[in-house]
């Protein structure tokens, strides 16, 4: 590692720093400003192990936080031109994230409860033994750090709207952290989103490894240091990334080991079931080589998430959750495009309408996208299904942008995009952390808008629409 990269990875480490103070600080510089009781949230958030920043009277500590990471993004794409012209060692890059994100697990504050929702269910099932698909009443347990725990979320809380893999995976935490405090708890699940994370850069490196166009260093380090990498594993610690970490491997490997790829994308279905858009991508892929190993692989990949859900009951209560996260409409192009029904006041039924007009279309662009995918293998079908996912979604969070960051390790119009869009859902976060508010509407629409046009405007004007061939060696 030279000096420059020596020196860009020390200030990272120093902004990181800085920055998690500047957060704190200032959201508790707003502590006198939050009378009344919408800002009961905000004031209880802030008194929780892990403080959480949410409905805040003003704009400063989002403002810090949008700052920390922009800086920490310049940063890292300095620290990745570094090591372009030096042609370091991949390991480098690792070991420098490792150290920044380490350093990033104890970041003073967060945006998102998820981290939370994740402490409750590993929790429940790993130490209680209680199904968190079904919580139909207040839980009462005796167990101090469980009710801790129910604080931010309410009694009874919502129930368990993730895969069945990582309800598994959050038990045995939970039941191997059944002595750590809650403050332990919530950290741990911010070292597993950096060790995720490892994995899919691992995934990244080999799927590049024997490309000509691209310096292998220099793409991982693109996506390590990625301001929404940076946050969402270290700070957010979102699951999403246990997600993304087997999906990156099934496609890397559905060309040598299908029957190991099926494995990983039923891994990666288990953990959060947006996993499933790739499973047409890659039956076309395998059916080319070998119709049996196709079959195989489908039902592997399915099988997988199914056999996860043996220990519970799911049924009605848990296919209510997830209709209720379906229809959970916040900062998005659903309901950018819903504002002027709700102002009218118009029917539900209208919403919904509107909600299954983006699933239609977000169904029409990857059926698409397969037919061109089954005859040309070209990556940019599987990124244009899972942007039309998002662009779908009826809440569009900063950790679903994150789906798209590993593609921020190639080159092209499509890498330009991914990386603007990733950098720029971060902006999302300010509908969580201030207080909507009929004053604060305009500015919500305007970051939409940002978000939802401005990396398209880039990636058209800046980046040539460029990817040479077909890649064999994985379609991440």
């Amino acid at each position: 590692m030279n000096r420059r990269m020596l020196f860009w990875l020390g200030l990272m480490l120093v902004v990181a720093i800085a920055g998690s103070w500047l957060c704190k600080a200032t959201a508790q510089a707003m502590i006198p400003q939050a009378t009344g009781a919408s800002y009961a949230g905000f004031l209880m958030g802030l008194g929780l192990p892990l403080p959480i920043v949410q409905v805040a009277p003003g704009w400063y500590s989002i403002i810090a936080l949008w700052g920390t990471f922009a800086a920490l993004g310049y940063c890292g794409w300095q620290f990745a031109r570094c090591i372009s012209l030096e042609r370091s060692n991949v390991r480098w890059v690792y070991a420098s994230y490792a150290v920044l994100g380490l350093v990033l697990t104890f970041f003073s504050v967060t945006h998102s409860l998820d981290s939370y929702y994740y402490t409750l269910f590993a929790r429940l099932f790993g130490v209680h033994h209680v199904n968190p698909y079904i919580i139909p009443s207040a839980i009462q347990l005796s167990d101090p750090v469980l009710n801790q725990n129910l604080v931010p979320l309410h009694n009874p809380p919502f129930p368990d709207p993730y895969g069945p893999g990582f309800t598994l995976l959050a038990g045995l935490v939970g039941n191997l952290e059944r002595s750590a405090s809650l403050g332990v708890a919530l950290w741990s699940w911010r070292v597993i989103g950096v060790a995720a994370t490892i994995v899919i850069a691992w995934g990244l490196a080999y799927s590049l490894r024997r490309r000509t166009d691209v310096d292998l260093a220099r793409g991982v380090a693109i996506f390590l240091f990625h301001p929404l990498t940076l946050y969402e594993s270290a700070v957010g610690g979102h699951n999403d990334l246990l997600m993304m970490a087997p999906a990156v491997w099934a496609l890397v490997l559905a060309d040598s080991l299908p029957l190991v790829a099926g494995l990983l994308l039923g891994a990666a279905i288990a953990m959060k079931y947006f996993a499933v858009v790739l499973l047409p991508f890659l039956i076309v892929r395998i059916v080319r080589k070998d119709k049996l190993s196709a079959a195989i692989f489908v039902l592997l990949a399915l099988g997988v998430p199914l056999l996860c859900f043996r220990p519970f009951a799911f049924g009605a209560a848990g296919a209510g959750t997830l209709q209720t996260v379906a229809y959970n409409s916040s900062m998005s192009l659903d309901w950018l495009l819903s504002l002027p029904l709700w102002a009218m006041h118009a029917p539900a039924v209208y919403l919904k309408a509107l909600q299954l007009l983006l699933v239609a279309a977000f169904a029409a662009v990857t059926l698409v996208a397969v037919v061109h995918y089954a005859r040309t293998l070209l990556k940019r079908y599987i990124y244009r299904s899972i942007t039309a996912l998002l662009y779908a979604l009826p809440a569009l969070h900063p950790w679903y942008a994150m789906w798209l960051v590993p593609v921020t390790a190639e080159r092209g119009r499509w890498a330009t995009f991914a990386w603007w869009f990733g950098a720029l859902s971060l902006l999302t976060y300010g509908h969580e952390a201030v207080l909507p508010t009929p004053r604060n509407h305009d500015v919500f629409v305007l970051l939409m808008l940002v978000l939802l046009i401005a990396p398209i405007i880039i990636a058209r004007r800046v980046t040539p629409d460029e990817e040479p061939h077909a890649q064999t060696g994985g379609a991440h």
